[in-house]
């Protein structure tokens, strides 16, 4: 209490006769106007603090306790609201509220208002009315984004409630934050308000733009010592840490402090100095005075100060936007600037763990994953006790003599690091790309002898092996459920080097060998998903062209990269490749350990028992290993993308069609049980692709029937019963609109944004999206193309602020774009060239003709009359 200056109370349920005494405090509340113990609201502040109570403010919807202290700046208010739940609210109630407080204020409370502006998981009326009366008086809302509002309800979910609105203040001298204290269902929340701007916690990094990189280089030359022996692990772990250590050292010590350094403020233009000394002068003649003309004058030079501040803010922001380009050049500085445009406040949801208990601070939540992680990073358990013993009596032969693996350059080192991906994010090192960039010779060479070493040995360093994971929200998925949540894997960058170097050896032997199936198109070079789906729509037209029923399951295997089988996976890698690889691979998969990091605060470390590495360079290879003998039988397409897996089966008779299927799938099923991966019947879709009437009988998997449906979302193409592609097109459709109405500031008629930076950021940002499968769906009709059509000519006229009667044809002309039916045919040209000359031998099938063509509709690569 001691510590608290001013306290905001709502809902104290006072009375006419209540009293309330608290020594060195002075109490100002007002209560509700009918008189009884509901509602109300109250200001506690402490007496030393200069101040005076403002009039109470009482009415039905809206109570308020105001008092008015003094700053250097002058005076401002602060007032304590409660709007009761029963009452409708408008716009304009709440403008009459705002405009009774003054022009600088700060007032907070319970508005049991929700909108996702400050934090809360959904929009309510009132939010909605509250959130128009902040942005017509130009009002500010600071929230901390945690729920403020706990239900005794276990049904109801925790929300925001509570927050604080300001006008004439800057929001870069409040901080804000929550405590868990107090017996409440409504937790108290505290605003910090300071005389100077409040610097925020800077993340934990290793340089900065003024890092002296040739001191860098310097220390890391004088530091390392290339005369070093790898001949156990202990040295190699020894190495590892050294490199690390010496890495991190010689950044902090090049890199200067400016934490406690001035804020370098712009330069303000000389004529509003002029004008800021000119009412800075009028004000104090109107203090002495107090006459009207000289208020009135005040006012004119403050409406003048703020008119010609406002003209210099708008030239500042259309300089800005005109001068922001796509280019990598500029750093992508369109792209950037649009990213997290008009993005509400991000929700800090609770977490429900079981018994319905919250985890609500974010050091609860880092354990509350970390336990749900640790559950998940287990092999799946064996529906029934199975006989391993071939598997352990491979893990058990002693190794055959094979060569080394091949050891890695200086220069194919440097290649690795430039070619490595920018701005990603690094690991509980903290060393990324642009640091391995700034080594010195001495230092390549030092990572050159560490990585042949670990080749030689075969051990994975242990330092590498731990992994920060950050949870990511899954789009539509309840935020209140740990699974709802997508684990990212934070690990060190140069980890990732050396698993570059180590895959470049590893893929080698996988194609000499032809280990990976040649219906695997999942993380192999020159493969990509459209591929794959024209293999799945060759499949189902050749059998809508021979009047045939095609009976397809869409399977999905649940949490495959997580639950992947260490030792059946050394099994398999120990029967497949050399055995100087089993070793390095063992140690890479073992003793792997994991934190989940949640803001500034991390769990406890948690082991990896199953699954390949997230985020890792090896871990999506190790995967498609691992699953490189799914059986199929004959006259099956199989058709698989990491783990994505399609299945198809044709024939004239329907059951005939399923009964393919079935054979293919009980085959599957034993193979899944032997290797404990598990598919999610009800996420896995059956479905009939036919022109005819009627579906083919159901599948089983696991004796559990797949559920049926006409439509299946496959690698982001939607594929229907008649091949279409209707489906797809609307979808895509929905997309586009979405994705402009996000962008709609930028791309808008009334945009300071320039015409070409307005093309750029449609091109780069909207046209993607209708673009992607262009070579698959451009063979539907032409009144579906239209669609896209028409979604492309509306946002041109937008883009161009183009009269209604100007022709779209000019308007292609005018902006140099292409309409869809000739983006069909580009794409149709450069996607035949890349199937021709393509490495598989199933993808260089699909540009062979069709056996019949009997159906009168486009095809698959047909040329579009413009």
């Amino acid at each position: 209490m001691h510590k608290l200056d001013i306290l905001l109370i709502s809902e104290t349920h006072f009375i006419s006769s209540s009293l309330i005494k608290i020594k060195g405090y002075n109490i100002y509340h007002t209560n509700h106007p009918d008189g009884t113990a509901h509602g109300g609201t109250a200001v506690i502040i402490k007496a030393t603090i200069k101040h005076y109570e403002l009039p109470q403010y009482s009415t039905e919807p809206i109570q308020a306790t105001s008092v008015a202290i003094s700053d250097k700046n002058g005076d401002f208010n602060i007032s304590a609201v409660y709007c009761p739940p029963k009452h409708r609210i408008s716009e304009e109630l709440f403008s009459k509220f705002f405009e009774s407080l003054g022009c600088r204020f700060i007032v907070g409370g319970d508005w049991n208002a929700k909108h996702i502006h400050w934090g809360s998981r959904l929009i309510t009326t009132r939010g909605r009315e509250l959130k128009k009366s902040v942005d017509i008086n130009h009002l500010t809302t600071t929230a901390t984004s945690e729920p403020t509002h706990w239900p005794t309800d276990p049904n109801r979910l925790p929300d925001v409630l509570d927050f604080f609105i300001s006008k004439g203040l800057s929001r870069l001298l409040f901080t804000v934050s929550s405590t868990l204290d107090g017996s409440s269902n409504h937790i108290p929340v505290i605003l910090t308000i300071s005389s100077k701007v409040k610097n925020n916690m800077k993340r934990l990094q290793l340089y900065n733009k003024w890092t002296d990189w040739d001191a860098f280089r310097n220390l890391i030359s004088d530091e390392l010592q290339l005369q070093i022996a790898l001949k156990s692990e202990d040295d190699i772990d020894n190495a590892t840490h050294k490199f690390m250590t010496t890495v991190q050292s010689a950044c902090w010590k090049c890199t200067p402090d400016t934490s406690n350094s001035s804020p370098r403020h712009k330069l303000v233009p000389s004529e509003i100095k002029h004008q800021i000394m000119e009412k800075r002068r009028l004000r104090r003649v109107w203090h002495t005075s107090r006459h009207p003309e000289d208020k009135s004058a005040l006012n004119k030079a403050i409406k003048d100060l703020k008119n010609t501040i406002s003209k210099l803010n708008n030239a500042s922001m259309e300089s800005f936007l005109e001068s922001l380009s796509a280019t990598r050049a500029t750093n992508y500085s369109l792209y950037r600037a649009c990213k997290n445009i008009n993005q509400p406040t991000n929700s800090k949801p609770p977490l429900r763990l079981e018994n319905n208990i919250w985890a609500r601070s974010q050091q609860q939540k880092a354990d509350a994953f970390g336990e749900h992680l640790a559950k998940i990073f287990t092999p799946n358990e064996p529906d029934h006790d199975s006989n391993d013993t071939e598997l352990e009596n491979v893990l058990g032969q002693p190794f055959q003599l094979d060569l080394p693996i091949r050891p890695t350059t200086p220069k194919e080192i440097i290649s690795i690091i430039k070619h490595m991906e920018d701005k990603r994010a690094p690991g509980f090192d903290l060393i990324d790309k642009k640091v391995l960039l700034e080594l010195p010779k001495k230092g390549i060479v030092f990572l050159t002898i560490l990585f042949n070493g670990i080749l030689r040995i075969g051990y994975f360093p242990a330092l590498w092996k731990v992994s920060q994971i950050i949870m990511i929200g899954k789009p539509g998925k309840p935020v209140h459920e740990l699974t709802s949540y997508r684990p990212i894997s934070l690990l060190p960058v140069t980890s990732k080097l050396f698993e570059k170097v180590m895959l470049r050896r590893l893929m080698r032997e996988l194609q000499e060998r032809s280990i990976i199936p040649d219906h695997q198109f999942g993380f192999r070079q020159h493969h990509g998903t459209v591929e794959q789906i024209h293999r799945v729509c060759r499949t189902i037209r050749d059998a809508l062209e021979r009047k045939e029923y095609c009976s397809a399951a869409f399977l999905d295997v649940q949490q495959a990269f997580d639950k992947v089988w260490h030792r059946g996976l050394l099994f398999k890698i120990k029967s497949l490749l050399p055995h100087t690889f089993f070793e390095l691979v063992k140690s890479y998969l073992s003793d792997r350990i994991f934190q989940v990091k949640e803001e500034e605060h991390t769990s406890q470390f948690y082991p990896i028992k199953a699954g390949v590495p997230q985020g890792s360079v090896l871990g999506p290879v190790l995967y498609t290993v691992y699953t490189s003998d799914l059986p199929h039988i004959k006259d099956v397409t199989v058709a698989t993308y990491a783990d994505d897996t399609a299945i198809l089966a044709r024939s004239r008779c329907p059951q005939e069609a399923s009964a393919i299927l079935q054979r293919s799938l009980d085959q599957i099923d034993k193979w899944l049980t032997r290797w404990k991966i598990k598919a999610s019947v009800t996420k896995s879709v059956h479905v009939t692709f036919t022109l005819r009437r009627g579906n083919c009988p159901t599948v089983s998997l696991r004796d559990n029937q797949l559920p049926q449906n006409d439509t299946v979302k496959y690698l982001g193409m939607h594929l229907d019963r008649r091949l279409t592609w209707k489906r797809h097109i609307q979808a895509k459709r929905d997309e586009i609109y979405h994705k402009y109405r996000g962008l709609y500031w930028m791309l808008a008629r009334n945009s300071r944004l320039s015409v070409d930076n307005k093309l750029l950021l449609y091109k780069t940002a909207i046209k993607p999206i209708w673009t992607y499968g262009i070579q698959l769906w451009g063979s539907a009709c032409d009144s579906s193309i239209e669609i896209i059509q028409r979604s492309q000519n509306y946002i041109l006229k937008q883009v161009s602020n183009a009269p209604w009667f100007l022709r779209t044809s000019e308007l292609h002309e005018h902006l140099n774009v292409n309409t869809v039916k000739q983006e069909i045919k580009n794409f149709n040209c450069s996607y035949k060239a890349r199937l021709s000359g393509h490495p598989n031998d199933l993808a260089v099938q699909l540009t062979m003709p069709e056996a019949i063509r009997r159906l009168k509709r486009r095809h698959i690569l047909d040329s579009v009359a413009s």
